[in-house]
């Protein structure tokens, strides 16, 4: 609406110039004209005269005024039009002059033109989409190539297992006569990569499923107190975890009802308590600590290991990011993110290099 009134007003008081210019110009003209053909007070032909240069004179002043004026107008409306069209064939920069320079600008101070005052917050909200449409085209760029290692990366912790599993293959299809001992440890490094494999694509599967908004989220309640210690006792098994401190701590009571997604919230916890036993040395706490406040139920993960430095931490969840990990598509924590926001939930980390890293999940009540 202020941008209306402006325009208004501003083509008014045009208006008002452009006819004072022309009273002007008339008056000083026909003032001067008319003395000339006073000299002729006997011509029969004076009134005639007068009148036709009357006339002649108010068209070439309305010619003149509206031509000159029209240009000083159009000049500037048509370097925005080209600017816009510039924008629309992604070409994001202000349109410039045969010396490169751009056309709405003075070269010696180095602002506005006169002719391009009455259009200055048109050209300043151009600029700052100009510049905005910069920066969203060199974080596109950015994500892209990010997308392409991502895809390498992919093509990288698939291939690793196969090659393992390919030679084990051929080890045990070989005439070289194994023991009974020696071809379980070979089928067992080979189930090991396939379960990796099944884990990764799993993982790729729910990625996909979150960005389309299909990811099946079946809530049921459950006794969340017990939930997490099934989930401990099940680590427990793992050989991975045979050498970590891991203990669970409760600070909410031995029966906590809660409605959640069991399968999803497993595969958080998973994620996470995995992550902070690859990468950290063996010997390493691990704290599970259940808690909660007014409108959250609080989970930590809680470690006294190596810890990560800000840049780590500040993409830990980017699925995009390469950290300095075995896995290098790096997808379990984007996954453990997802289904916390699955849940309206939410996850943050806070980390320091050789002192360890804390991850808070926030489920709400």
């Amino acid at each position: 609406m202020r941008v209306k009134i402006k325009f208004i007003l501003l083509f008014l008081i045009n208006i008002l110039i452009v006819i004072n210019l022309v009273y002007l110009l008339f008056g000083l003209i026909n003032t001067a004209s008319f003395e000339v053909i006073s000299m002729f007070k006997n011509d029969p032909f004076n009134n005639m005269h007068q009148d036709f240069i009357t006339e002649y004179h108010t068209l070439i002043i309305f010619t003149l005024v509206f031509v000159c004026y029209g240009w000083i107008l159009s000049k500037p409306l048509f370097h925005i039009l080209e600017w816009i069209n510039y924008l629309a064939q992604d070409k994001y920069c202000e349109p410039v002059d045969k010396k490169g320079f751009p056309q709405s600008k003075s070269k010696r101070s180095d602002k506005l033109k006169l002719t391009f005052i009455f259009f200055g917050s048109i050209i300043r909200n151009l600029q700052y989409l100009t510049s905005t449409l910069i920066e969203s085209k060199k974080e596109r760029e950015k994500i892209e190539k990010m997308k392409k290692e991502w895809v390498a990366d992919i093509a990288h912790d698939l291939k690793t297992p196969l090659s393992y599993i390919k030679g084990y293959s051929s080890m045990l299809l070989s005439n070289n006569q194994w023991t009974d001992e020696e071809r379980r440890k070979f089928l067992n490094r080979i189930e090991e990569k396939t379960e990796y494999m099944e884990s990764l694509l799993m993982n790729l599967n729910d990625i996909f499923k979150f960005d389309s908004k299909s990811l099946d989220v079946r809530k049921e309640q459950q006794d969340l107190v017990n939930f997490i210690r099934e989930i401990l006792i099940d680590l427990a098994n793992d050989p991975m975890a045979e050498e970590y401190h891991i203990q669970f701590i409760n600070h909410i009571g031995e029966y906590v009802p809660y409605t959640f997604d069991p399968l999803l919230i497993k595969r958080v916890l998973h994620n996470l308590i995995n992550n902070a036993i690859v990468h950290n040395p063996k010997g390493t706490s691990i704290d599970i600590i259940l808690d909660k406040d007014d409108i959250f139920v609080v989970i930590v993960i809680k470690d006294n290991g190596i810890g990560m430095d800000e840049v780590t931490t500040k993409h830990l969840f980017n699925r995009y990011h390469r950290g300095n990990s075995n896995s290098r598509s790096g997808l379990g924590m984007t996954i453990a993110k997802q289904f916390v926001d699955a849940h309206h939930g939410n996850i943050t980390v806070q980390s320091e290099v050789s002192k360890g890293t804390t991850v808070n999940v926030y489920l709400p009540l």
